[in-house]
């Protein structure tokens, strides 16, 4: 009996062993997030809430910074935290004490545990200038496969932003219902009338996928915001996975004005794919700004985008009908919750601003029609 149980001791180990050998090594090669450490070394008041980080290609890391004097060398040596197992490379052969200039963007590489992929992030620090309007003409898309369009800021100086706008078409991917870009529910179309691109947003179906998720998600209406819309967030708790407005407030705004027409789809839907009677669907337009702590910039999100008591000001478009030829509008910018616009808070950075658009207007909580079509163009905010 005692060598019996010996031997069964010794192939206990090497069973456990082989399972502790054969492990497959991991293949992810991504930047999780900058280390609290480095954040916390940072001076207070620099960073403008915290990095925007994408992993679809081409990967960046945007760093929002108060001020950049691009007559000085502008030095960090930002530190990361990435895919378990994996290794990150710096650029030019550095390493984690080595200290770049930021007036340019820099390439970071990460090599997965197993050493077989090896993901290019471009890491930036920008100064975010005033938004003043956007016609829809520029974006690029979201991979080499051109799954989906992405909207492109072309700012005052020329340079073309990618890290201003955001919609849901990453998450409609998963619905696994897209083809090709135009399947999504955000897309940037020629419209032949104005000779012009426009953005097309659009109620879409999401299939068996959106019924199975909880909570279910039936229907995905296409919109566009100013922001970030946070993937690994979006099943769990989708509401929260946009986070709405950038501090990109340098004046008191006056008013939100452009272009739009709209035609509502034939059935109004619930969370539960029921039909609504008597219900239609609408669109909606609006711009918020809302008060942010410089040192602690928490987002508003799907929740409280219109309901927050940090809300300052907010233009928004309150019957939009429903025109079928482009119809042009300006809403002023109200002031909320008896709360004023201070220049005192605009001089440290404690505004936010996000513009929305949405064709479905309850679509935030999966409440729309199927076929609801908004066109937009030519956003502009006008400035103090």
């Amino acid at each position: 009996m005692k060598k019996f149980s010996v031997l069964l001791a010794g192939l206990a180990v090497a069973v456990l062993s082989s399972c502790i050998r054969d492990e497959a090594a991991s293949v992810e090669c991504d930047i999780l997030s900058a280390t609290d450490e480095w954040m916390a070394t940072l001076p207070s008041g620099l960073l403008l809430g915290e990095p925007t980080i994408s992993g679809a290609v081409p990967a960046s890391v945007v760093f929002r910074v108060s001020s950049i004097d691009q007559s000085q060398p502008f030095m960090q040596a930002p530190q990361f935290n990435v895919s378990q197992g994996a290794t990150l490379v710096y650029p030019d052969g550095g390493d984690a004490s080595t200290q770049y200039d930021f007036r340019e963007s820099h390439v970071y590489q990460v090599v997965s545990e197993d050493g077989k992929f090896t993901k290019e992030y471009t890491v930036s620090f920008e100064e975010p200038l005033p938004f003043e309007s956007c016609d829809f003409e520029d974006f690029s898309y979201d991979n080499d496969n051109q799954n989906y369009q992405v909207l492109l800021q072309r700012e005052a100086d020329g340079n073309l932003n990618a890290n201003i706008w955001a919609s849901g078409n990453a998450g409609f991917k998963l619905t696994g219902m897209a083809t090709t870009y135009e399947d999504y529910p955000t897309c940037f179309v020629w419209d032949e009338a104005k000779g012009s691109r426009v953005a097309k947003l659009e109620t879409r179906d999401t299939g068996n996928f959106g019924m199975k998720t909880n909570p279910k998600m039936p229907i995905a209406a296409g919109n566009l915001f100013i922001g970030e819309f946070r993937i690994a967030q979006a099943m769990l708790a989708p509401r929260k996975a946009t986070r709405f407005g950038w501090q990109i407030v340098k004046k008191r705004p006056v008013s939100l004005s452009g272009e739009y027409k709209y035609t509502a789809g034939a059935e109004m839907l619930d969370k539960n794919k029921n039909i609504l009677e008597n219900e239609q669907d609408t669109a909606d337009i609006y711009a918020v700004v809302y008060e942010v702590d410089p040192d602690n910039v928490v987002p508003l999100n799907g929740d409280d985008i219109l309901s927050s008591e940090r809300i300052v000001l907010m233009a928004r478009i309150a019957d939009p009908g429903y025109p079928t030829e482009w119809t042009t509008f300006e809403e002023p910018f109200e002031e909320k919750n008896g709360k004023t616009f201070s220049a005192e808070r605009l001089a440290n950075n404690g505004y936010a601003l996000s513009v929305v658009m949405t064709s479905s207007r309850r679509g935030a909580y999966f409440e729309g029609a199927v076929g609801s079509v908004l066109y937009v163009d030519n956003i502009r905010i006008t400035w103090q």
